[in-house]
């Protein structure tokens, strides 16, 4: 039996477009078997709702994809699911299910792929890099696609922030999400990404987070994400009101993180309040960044 833990993802953080993302504290949990014959999906949280039990199901087909490449031949499976990664919400819940199965079918058949393989796979089943990537790898993944492949670098993120997820009821599916972004960018725009991607990387790196809220500033995808997001408005506003360094759009959308000082103790009890209130629909979930990536239990 071979059980696989995968975080959540963040991707985007602002500018990074496509090309950043982090692991999250907030994880999916796979259990994998072979037996006799046959395919057995078990699914054990509320996500069952939504992902299919059957030849379809992402882990499966992740599996799959390793199982051909290496020439490995299963009799059959089963795969138990626990996840906790939130589905259609812009925390990685796909890829999370597309790297688990690839580091689950890779134990089994005894890591004959490296890493670096791996993310190629990962990244031809999701179609891009930045959310597959932290889930391989853990901390703040950089990624850029080549014709062989995408290339990447990794960096820890430090434990004095905390990440402040908030995650609404509804949901957003990131092809909907794309549909509202326009073909053709202004010049000026893409240089105000370009340099706030530098100074963003720059400033987890260094750890000078006062740089960090105008870092986050984007004008490729936030603004024409706002309308499909009631409250991302005052969402943003109660985070900065409450003291986060930085606000931002989790991947396509709806979640909305918040990096918030580790000293800052008000934030959750202030936040949590606020939501309270006239936003009920939205729910705090305060985690650390993580290191490891998927991990073999």
């Amino acid at each position: 039996m071979i059980r696989v833990r995968v975080p959540a993802t963040s991707a985007n953080l602002g500018p990074g477009y496509d090309c950043m993302g982090l692991a999250l504290g907030l994880y999916n949990y796979i259990t994998v078997e072979e037996i006799e014959k046959g395919l057995v999906i078990d699914i054990l949280d509320d996500s069952k709702r939504f992902l299919a039990a059957d030849e379809r199901n992402l882990v499966y087909r992740s599996m799959m994809k390793v199982f051909e490449k290496t020439g490995y031949r299963v009799k059959g499976l089963k795969i138990t699911l626990d996840n906790h990664v939130m589905v259609t919400r812009g925390l990685g819940s796909s890829s999370a299910g597309i790297v688990g199965g690839l580091i689950a079918a890779n134990a089994m058949c005894h890591n004959r792929l490296t890493k670096d393989e791996l993310l190629r796979l990962a990244t031809e089943i999701e179609g891009h890099p930045d959310n597959v990537a932290p889930a391989l790898f853990g901390g703040l993944t950089v990624t850029v696609m080549k014709k062989n492949g995408p290339r990447y670098i990794r960096a820890d993120i430090k434990d004095d922030l905390r990440f402040a997820a908030l995650v609404p009821d509804f949901f957003l599916q990131t092809k909907k999400s794309r549909t509202v972004l326009p073909r053709t960018v202004r010049h000026k725009d893409a240089v105000f990404n370009a340099s706030r991607t530098a100074l963003l990387t720059a400033s987890l790196l260094t750890g000078q987070y006062d740089h960090l809220r105008t870092a986050v500033g984007d004008r490729l995808h936030q603004d024409y994400r706002r309308k499909l997001i009631p409250n991302m408005e005052s969402i943003f506003r109660i985070c900065y009101q409450n003291g986060a360094y930085a606000t931002y759009l989790s991947g396509a959308g709806p979640t909305i993180v918040a990096m918030v000082d580790v000293k800052n103790r008000k934030f959750e009890e202030e936040v949590r309040a606020r939501l309270r209130g006239r936003l009920r629909e939205w729910h705090l979930y305060m985690l650390k960044a993580d290191n490891e990536g998927a991990t073999l239990l």
